[in-house]
């Protein structure tokens, strides 16, 4: 198996046909055809179903897939690892952030790390906090910002604060509430929280159980912060979320927070990075980057 036969696979993945890829990376098709066959008889499995119009993939190529993007990836970083220097690093460096992450901050970690470092190839992604945990362990990201690490995590952790957790309304029902609320005066809302085993849903369980002996009242499991906060402004139920991640549809008049208190429920912020590039500088430049605009 060669870098030459995982790229033009992915080449024909991309394009849906091998004609289609030939035209797209200038190779001429029947040495694509050629390096592919090999690839199958070398691994033993079929990896496309060749259609009149295209190709499909079979389960061994959807397989070979998740394989070649990680292994390509990852020799694409060794390249750039030998490129690059503290002074003007360069490289890609793939940045996870969960997605209760206000987008401003989002907005502004891109256009400060375009300016101060031209030559870093910045992507950006996002996810539950549980779910970028499990990437960057794998090395699927180099670094996301995430919420209550566990202690035993492997990853290099870097604290950058804390923030507290509101109860989340639409506007109307806000008008129904005290300038406050405790646990006990929301423990029987319909709560619309991340699925187990999201970093939010554990603490808000765990916060309940410690203090009032019993589950908070969750009506509806929802993975996607986003959906959250649509499903609340339409008066569906209320949610548990930082202040930050509904800044924009408090400003529009969509969603309102009330503080928690007794006891307040707070959780904290956290950089982690892939242990094998930690000491990358292009990531450590990312890294700075997020620090940066944080504190601002």
């Amino acid at each position: 198996m060669t870098l030459t036969q995982l790229r033009y696979f992915l080449a024909v993945i991309r394009c849906g046909s091998i004609s289609g890829a030939a035209a797209q990376i200038h190779v001429a098709q029947p040495a694509i055809s050629q390096r592919l066959r090999q690839l199958e008889d070398e691994l033993g499995q079929v990896l496309f179903h060749r259609l009149p119009r295209g190709i499909e993939l079979t389960a061994a190529g959807h397989h070979l897939k998740a394989h070649a993007v990680e292994i390509l990836r990852r020799v694409d970083s060794v390249h750039d690892d030998f490129k690059s220097s503290d002074v003007s690093p360069r490289g890609r460096v793939t940045l996870a952030m969960s997605t209760a992450v206000n987008t401003k901050f989002c907005v502004a970690v891109l256009e400060q790390a375009a300016s101060l470092y031209p030559h870093i190839r910045l992507t950006l992604t996002e996810h539950m906090s549980g779910t970028l945990l499990e990437w960057a362990q794998s090395g699927r990201v180099d670094l996301a910002v995430v919420y209550d690490v566990p202690g035993n995590t492997p990853l290099a952790v870097h604290h950058l604060g804390k923030e507290d957790l509101y109860l989340v309304s639409d506007p109307a029902f806000k008008h129904t509430l005290p300038d406050t609320v405790s646990l006990a005066d929301i423990a029987d809302l319909p709560l619309l929280l991340p699925a187990f085993p999201q970093t939010l849903r554990l603490m808000v369980e765990r916060t309940f159980s410690e203090n009032l002996g019993r589950a908070p009242t969750v009506m509806l499991d929802v993975d996607s912060t986003y959906a959250i906060k649509k499903l609340v402004s339409a008066g569906k139920g209320q949610s548990i979320l930082s202040a930050h991640s509904v800044g924009d549809e408090i400003a529009h008049g969509e969603l309102a927070i009330t503080p928690i208190v007794d006891p307040p429920i707070t959780r904290t912020i956290n950089l982690v990075t892939y242990p094998p590039r930690a000491e990358d500088a292009a990531v450590r430049a990312v890294h700075r980057v997020v620090e940066a605009v944080l504190a601002s």
